[in-house]
């Protein structure tokens, strides 16, 4: 296998997504509802219902999307601790063979 035997984990992709992930969920959060500030301006009753229906098909996928980019970002963080945990393991490990004579 030479040098392909090994899983190289990086670290620091693993968490600059995890704070990417945060901000995306964070600006899709506090998208404000403008509905009623920009009615006035739609004019017709059927081009401000067309356009009622828009905005609210938007906030109902919004939120979804929200969520599955909360979800992602609870998937790299355990992935993120999981990869961490078995590093420390594979290193206490390693140590307590060499400090036994490799037994």
């Amino acid at each position: 296998m030479g040098g392909h035997d090994r899983l190289v984990v990086d670290y620091t992709l693993l968490e600059s997504s995890k704070s990417n992930l945060r901000e995306i969920k964070k600006v899709l959060g506090n998208i404000d509802d403008h509905r009623d500030d920009i009615r006035d301006i739609w004019g017709h009753d059927s081009i401000a219902g067309k356009m009622d229906e828009f905005v609210t098909n938007w906030d109902n996928y919004r939120r979804e999307l929200k969520d599955n980019v909360e979800n992602l970002g609870k998937q790299v963080e355990g992935a993120l601790k999981s990869f961490q945990k078995q590093d420390l393991d594979l290193k206490n490990a390693t140590e307590k063979k060499e400090k036994n004579g490799g037994k």
